[in-house]
């Protein structure tokens, strides 16, 4: 601390030195850089910042404020006392400064966590980063205790070290903290305790782990880590048909993804179990949804399309979510167009096409670029059209929204 207020008397010379030799300065943006330091005071008051962030982005407001008005002084006769007044300002502010880092003393903490994690999403950390990384997470816990993040962050770093016992704690302190009304940030802590204790116990499955992984459903019922680990909880305790459901609930919210042939491959493999049991196992789910759409536009509306209109195909729910189950934006002028409508075009994770046997079909040229439809749009809509029929659907634009 004594080295660092000796920098600051250094650096005050600096400053009050020139205000002593410099005689000929004259103010030339004065006013407008005190117009834009009360815009960005406003800005920094209204944001949503913690009390801590704020004092600290209005300390240095005001420093770039006193660093403008010396930089935009070009001419005319400064008093000295007003340069002594500037520079102990700037002093004040700079103790200031270093009185504000060292009362926030998980601020280096963070720093350094924050480095580190940036540094290890584009290359691997060394062993000695790797215990700076969790040793700065734990102490940026300790000082914010209020930021669940770095705890989070922290009990990650301790599964990736093995520690899975002092990692289930963690995450368990950690679900202690949450609300709740967060229901998906609960779900993923329930995860991730049963998988440390899944870890604890050498990959042997218990149920209780798999109880844990049931309340976490319960809570988030398309959460896909607990229903892959459900599935495989439940097989390792020989609860087939429970794995068997589990898996195509996971298999239907990744449908259309490459992982998703993995889950195939498991779901079959239980399926072989179940019948050699004598029990009957439907599959027929498992046919990929496709619907192959012909879209063109009727000759009375070719006249209205413009040069760059995009042209939605969507299938929509007859009844229930308003969400698309797939989507897919082409240009209006290549009409007619042919294009298949499959669950790898989905928009939300779980609401697959493959879930429903019939769906409505919407070509809309939107005029104003947006997916949503709104006056002037050139539309037609089929329904209901069979999912997982073999054929082509014919869908003419030849309505107005109005």
């Amino acid at each position: 601390m004594i080295i660092t207020l000796v920098l600051l008397l250094i650096t005050l010379g600096f400053v009050v030195w020139p205000a002593f030799s410099h005689r000929n300065l004259k103010i030339s943006r004065e006013a407008e850089n005190l117009r834009l330091y009360e815009q960005r005071k406003q800005e920094i008051a209204e944001a949503n910042y913690t009390d801590e962030e704020r004092e600290q982005m209005l300390l240095e407001l005001d420093l770039e404020l006193v660093s403008s008005d010396s930089d935009s002084v070009s001419g005319g006769d400064v008093s000295p006392k007003t340069k002594i007044l500037s520079a102990f300002a700037i002093f004040i502010l700079m103790v200031s400064s270093v009185l504000f880092l060292y009362q926030d003393m998980g601020a280096q903490d963070e720093i350094v966590a924050t480095q580190l994690l940036t540094k290890m999403s584009t290359a691997k950390l060394t062993a000695e980063e790797q215990a700076t990384l969790k040793d700065s997470l734990r102490k940026a816990s300790i000082s914010k205790p209020k930021n669940g993040e770095w705890l989070y962050l922290y009990a990650r770093m301790l599964y990736a070290d093995g520690e899975y016992i002092e990692g289930v704690a963690t995450f368990e302190k950690i679900l202690e903290s949450i609300p709740e009304e967060a229901t998906a940030d609960r779900s993923a802590t329930l995860v991730q305790i049963a998988q440390g204790k899944f870890y604890i116990a050498e990959q042997v499955a218990s149920p209780e782990m798999l109880a844990i992984i049931e309340k976490a459903l319960a809570i988030d019922p398309n959460n896909s880590q607990a229903l892959g680990l459900a599935g495989i909880m439940a097989f390792e305790l020989n609860r087939l048909e429970d794995a068997f459901e589990y898996w195509k609930s996971l298999w239907f919210n990744m449908s259309g993804s490459p992982e998703a042939g993995a889950i195939e491959q498991g779901i079959q493999r239980i399926a072989i179990l179940l019948e050699e049991q004598g029990k009957a196992v439907d599959l027929s789910w498992m046919k990929r949804a496709e619907i192959k759409v012909r879209v063109s536009i009727s000759d009375d509306l070719k006249a209205q399309l413009e040069e760059g209109d995009a042209v939605f195909i969507l299938a929509k729910a007859i009844s229930g979510p308003v969400m698309p189950l797939a989507a897919v934006r082409l240009m209006a002028k290549d009409l007619p167009l042919e294009v298949s409508l499959n669950d790898s075009q989905g928009m939300v994770p779980g609401l697959a096409l493959s879930k429903f046997e019939e769906v409505q079909v919407i070509a809309r040229v939107a005029k104003g670029g947006q997916p949503m439809a709104s006056a002037g749009d050139l539309q037609g809509i089929i329904s209901p059209v069979i999912v997982k029929d073999d054929g082509t659907v014919t869908l003419v634009i030849d309505q107005i929204v109005e």
